[in-house]
């Protein structure tokens, strides 16, 4: 099982937390080692998503029980602005001891996604183009202050516990340790509890299962910041102690390393899918359903039946004819009506007949091959075009005593 991001997520928190709250004051004239640490997260962030040109992001997690691997994961995220590019490669071994890994590339028109499970190049064209990725600054979400003062409250008195050493080049190291008694017992409730829960809800791969005396053990961290106040890496590790319903103890540790690279020096180069395997979809805009290549095809006549149902069986009383004689990917016309056979005059009576003009469906975000009709007297409506069954899925107003079925085929005889 790969480590999920929540728990993940958690553990990273949980060991920057602790980080912070082991800065001290490098002196007492110039700011704590705990503010320097936030102010080079924070002009890092905003660096990196609006005056960095490129750069390379690597980060690893490495999880032992007693200094076996259970499991790692590794990600490497490339951005290049410039192109509206990024390249992210990951590799796992998971709690089962299994083997994983991923490949993503996107960029203005292109998104293409890989996997060591299936020789696939699964790729996605946007014909309309979308939006290049690229970094975002976590400090400018609504909820970050807030975040911030949360932390700040936590941390408390352990801003005083760690070196911030200044290097002749203008470069720093934050770098600090905590043991277990250095760590507040409500910090240690806290992160026992949710980390106890969280490792003994998942029941595969070889992760024990701490069921007793559980307790944060240590902690440390060391931070790497430039002359120009961006962190460049940061090394944490926490131990995590406690007994498993045999009474055996385990050290579970978890390190975890996030690097800042080739800044401004990055290249993100598109896959070579010459000879590869490839599936394709052609969209129109991101999040919106595949781009129909060809729509003319769906010119021409598409029926199906009318039924009733009559003494207990189905019987046809006619057929619904729909018309397509204009479509593309914009727009579309056409006429739909109804045709009865003798002996079903009471539905004939009221049968549908009606031209119409169509267009896409509103939004960069719609599926491309939905539109919406407007009939000659001003009724709405809408349809599917089903480019793999070749089919249309048409939705006039159903009349009482009829089956009605929105699926037309293409008349070929």
């Amino acid at each position: 099982m790969k480590l999920t991001k929540k728990t993940a997520m958690l553990l990273s928190f949980t060991l920057g937390t602790l980080l912070l709250a082991t800065t001290v004051l490098a002196d007492i004239t110039t700011k704590s080692g705990y503010d320097q640490l936030k102010d080079a997260l924070k002009v890092t962030a905003e660096k990196s998503s609006e005056t960095f040109n490129s750069f390379t992001m690597d980060v690893s997690f490495d999880l032992k029980d007693n200094g076996k691997t259970l499991m790692t994961t590794n990600e490497i995220t490339k951005y290049d602005k410039s192109k509206g590019a990024m390249e992210r490669i990951s590799s796992d071994l998971n709690l089962n001891g299994d083997k994983s890994g991923s490949l993503i590339y996107s960029d203005t028109t292109t998104m293409i996604r890989l996997s060591d499970s299936d020789p696939t190049y699964y790729v996605t064209e946007y014909t309309k183009g979308r939006k290049g990725e690229f970094f975002s600054d976590p400090f400018k979400d609504k909820s970050a202050d807030d975040a911030e003062k949360i932390v700040d409250a936590l941390v408390g008195n352990l801003k005083d516990n760690v070196v911030v050493t200044e290097n002749s080049d203008g470069t720093k190291v934050l770098s600090g340790s905590l043991s277990e008694v250095q760590i507040p017992s409500l910090i240690n409730a806290l992160a026992s509890f949710k980390l106890k829960q969280d490792f003994n809800n998942n029941q595969q791969g070889n992760l024990p299962h701490l069921t007793k005396d559980v307790f944060v053990k240590s902690i440390e961290g060391t931070a790497q910041i430039n002359k120009d106040g961006v962190m460049e890496s940061i090394l944490g590790s926490a131990v995590l102690s406690g007994k498993d319903e045999n009474g055996t103890a385990h050290d579970l540790t978890l390190e975890v390393l996030g690097k800042l690279t080739d800044i401004n020096s990055t290249g993100v180069t598109k896959p070579d899918l010459s000879g590869k395997k490839v599936e394709k979809d052609v969209v129109a805009y991101e999040n919106s359903g595949p781009e129909i290549l060809h729509p003319e095809k769906f010119s021409g006549k598409f029926k199906n039946d009318i039924l009733i149902e009559q003494d207990d069986k189905f019987v046809k009383a006619g057929e619904r004819i729909l018309e397509i004689t204009q479509i593309n990917n914009e727009s579309a016309a056409g006429h739909y009506y109804e045709v009865y056979k003798p002996g079903f005059e009471e539905y004939a009576a009221s049968k549908q007949d009606f031209s119409f003009t169509a267009q896409k469906s509103g939004g960069k975000n719609s599926p491309a091959s939905d539109y919406d009709y407007t009939t000659d007297s001003g009724k709405k409506g809408n349809f599917f075009l089903d480019e793999h069954a070749g089919k249309i899925f048409f939705n006039p107003a159903a009349k009482g005593g009829l089956l009605y079925d929105s699926t037309f085929s293409p008349d070929l005889d």
